[in-house]
């Protein structure tokens, strides 16, 4: 535990010069007798976010290697998280040629590949992909298919919607006899997508349909911050109990400050969340979001669709108004990764506990220790 989280500082780690990095990932690679020394390399370069290393990383993906390298190098950009990365990868799927069409049992590589990248590029919100990506709904490569809704419900253009409109009525088709329907597996997944693109909640695709009808192609997708989860551009954040440090503050994609402590004049370049307070009053001060309590939570999304919503109850049933929880309990954190939350989890570890940052960072959430025992001040980016 750090106590109250108004006193918690936590920060990205610092981007460090990426050419040492790059020359390192290189004699690694270079020096790898198997797969998994490389999936290692992969994995440390892929820590420095720097569009050098997603552009090396896509280099792999499109080399002479294994699937699981090279599905590793493209969940590597995807963890770097840079949109201008998105195009290389489009370019080295489209290289994939037939496989796109049908899969193929002779190109399991190729296979494992292509899935990562569809994923990738969801994962660095490279909206430019959702033209190839609607393209892979008229497929025979089932699983491909599938990777492709999930990801186009995360880019959420509206103009990927006839597509999934089809490809769900057809998944959802009847079997007739001896003859399965092939895209049934898909159902779940153009469900999901369409929920999550457009707010609504039908089920049957007769339903979808005639709601489509009504809306067309002047369809506007609801906010972001009202479907769960953080916006793309908040990769590192801090939470401070001090007034001022403006300049500091502004290095942050996401700030928690004490709404009491600040003045709409101060928050200008900001995007700050209020760690207390009445939602409106915050937001009408200039704050992009508010801490909220679970049992409060669909209130507030409803009140205010457009903010950012954070909890930090590790109450699962909140989640579908939520944007992220901050938990400090590795538990807690892995309990909500297991219900699938879209929530961003973020972990809160106590100054000097090593152990436990490492085991939640092993477990793959975004973990952070405060930098100093007086959790009071901005520890410097470098």
């Amino acid at each position: 535990m750090i106590g109250e989280l108004g006193l918690a500082i936590l920060l990205l780690a610092p981007q460090e010069d990426v050419d040492p990095k790059l020359k390192a990932f290189a004699e690694a690679m270079k020096a790898a007798k198997t797969d998994a020394e490389r999936i290692a390399a992969i994995g440390e370069l892929a820590a420095v976010r720097h569009l050098k290393a997603a552009q090396k990383l896509a280099a792999v993906v499109g080399g002479p290697y294994t699937g699981a390298v090279r599905a590793a190098a493209a969940e590597g950009v995807g963890k770097i998280g840079d949109p201008k990365s998105g195009p290389g990868l489009q370019a080295i799927l489209s290289s994939y040629g037939g496989l796109l069409s049908s899969e193929n049992p002779n190109r399991a590589d190729d296979q494992k590949s292509a899935e990562a990248i569809v994923r990738a590029l969801g994962a660095v919100r490279d909206r430019s992909a959702v033209k190839m990506l609607t393209g892979l709904l008229i497929s025979n490569n089932i699983p491909l298919m599938a990777e492709a809704c999930r990801t186009l419900g995360k880019l959420r253009d509206p103009s990927c919607l006839e597509g999934l409109l089809k490809l769900h009525y057809a998944a959802n088709s009847p079997e007739t006899g001896a003859t399965p329907n092939p895209r049934k597996p898909l159902a779940p997944d153009t469900l999901a997508a369409l929920k999550r693109i457009t707010g609504q909640n039908f089920s049957t695709p007769d339903e979808w349909n005639k709601w489509y009808k009504t809306v067309g192609r002047a369809f506007v997708p609801p906010p972001e911050e009202s479907m769960g989860g953080m916006p793309f551009d908040v990769r590192s954040f801090a939470v401070y109990a001090g007034k001022g440090e403006s300049a500091g503050l502004a290095k942050y994609d996401l700030v928690f400050l004490d709404a009491g402590n600040y003045q709409k004049s101060e928050l200008a370049g900001l995007k700050a969340i209020a760690l207390s307070g009445e939602p409106k009053a915050a937001l009408d001060k200039g704050f992009a979001g508010v801490v909220v309590e679970a049992a409060k939570a669909a209130e507030a999304r409803r009140k205010h669709p457009r903010a950012l919503l954070v909890c930090r109850e590790a109450d699962v049933a909140a989640a579908p108004h939520l944007n992220a929880y901050l938990v400090d309990s590795v538990e807690d954190a892995q309990r909500l990764k297991d219900a699938r939350v879209e929530a961003a989890i973020w972990v809160l570890i106590g100054n000097g506990n090593a152990e436990k940052l490492k085991a939640a960072r092993d477990r793959g959430f975004a973990a952070y220790a405060a930098p100093d025992a007086a959790f009071s001040t901005l520890a410097p980016l470098n």
